[in-house]
């Protein structure tokens, strides 16, 4: 499973790959675009790991590793 930024930088991505090169404003805006996504991959990472642990430590009384969690679960690159 992908998390929605992978996602995101994946169709950024696709759509990078599709602009001709003689279009070169829009494929740099595109490429920004990507950059900034993947500067957010460690943010939504934190607040996924987050949210599972406080999921988690409602309904039990020990910690579960919330890292391990995310990247059994959302394979990223």
């Amino acid at each position: 499973m992908k998390t929605p930024i992978r996602e995101l930088i994946d169709k950024l991505e696709d759509l990078r790959d599709s602009i001709p090169d003689s279009d070169a404003m829009y494929r740099g805006g595109v490429i920004n675009a990507i950059r900034l996504a993947k500067d957010m991959i460690e943010k939504e990472k934190e607040v996924i790991t987050d949210a599972y642990n406080d999921g988690w430590l409602e309904f039990h009384s020990i910690e579960q590793d919330a890292e391990k969690y995310y990247n059994d679960t959302f394979k990223n690159k």
